[in-house]
């Protein structure tokens, strides 16, 4: 027996519609919340922006917050894979370059885009329980990686052991505060400065 041709609208199937729709809200969620602010943004405007109806709005999302959640995830595991990317491609390397590359992949993520850095450092915070949790969970992974570098860097002999932990969490803590420093600043220091000076604050930390 033959399985029924799935159903296709305009050349798309269901599923192929729905991702596109999620992927404009997405998008649209990026824009407002990255430059108007999540509480300033209703989720009629994320609609209007996304040219999605309210009615297939909530088709794939509860409500607002969620589309903040699925945002500031996608912001971070992109994050998260560029730095685990960089420390693959240099496994074989000493600590100073590991701690380079992988600072300055994420930092060039971040730093990129000024929405990706209001989103991730400004809009999420006291939103609610939930985006605090996952907010804090990506934390930290950033800090496992730290650990991570450190402790690989002592069983190879390179440097003396510490408290890798509160070292990550120490960086990561100033890595928030002076981005945070240079999206509000006019005129706004070169981000290649800021970025250079964050990378040897962390080899400082680890180093010392």
């Amino acid at each position: 027996m033959t399985e029924p041709a799935t159903r296709r609208y305009s050349g798309r199937s269901v599923d192929e519609w729905k991702a596109a729709r999620r992927e404009r809200l997405m998008e649209a969620a990026f824009e407002l919340f990255g430059t108007e602010g999540y509480t300033s943004t209703s989720v009629e405007r994320l609609c209007a922006h996304a040219k999605v109806s309210t009615r297939h709005f909530y088709h794939e999302f509860p409500n607002k917050e969620a589309v903040l959640l699925a945002a500031h995830k996608h912001i971070m595991e992109t994050g998260v894979q560029g730095t685990t990317a960089a420390l693959a491609e240099h496994m074989n390397d000493k600590v100073p370059v590991r701690v380079r590359s992988a600072v300055d992949a994420y930092l060039r993520m971040v730093m990129s885009d000024l929405r990706r850095a209001q989103l991730s450092f400004v809009e999420v915070v006291g939103i609610s329980p939930a985006l605090e949790h996952q907010r804090l969970a990506y934390r930290e992974m950033l800090v496992a990686t730290v650990v991570h570098i450190g402790e690989t860097g002592v069983a190879r002999g390179e440097i003396s052991p510490k408290d890798f932990r509160f070292l990550g969490l120490s960086f990561i803590g100033a890595v928030n505060t002076v981005v945070y420093d240079w999206m509000v600043c006019d005129p706004r220091p070169p981000a290649d400065e800021v970025r250079e000076a964050l990378i040897n604050l962390g080899l400082s930390l680890m180093l010392d």
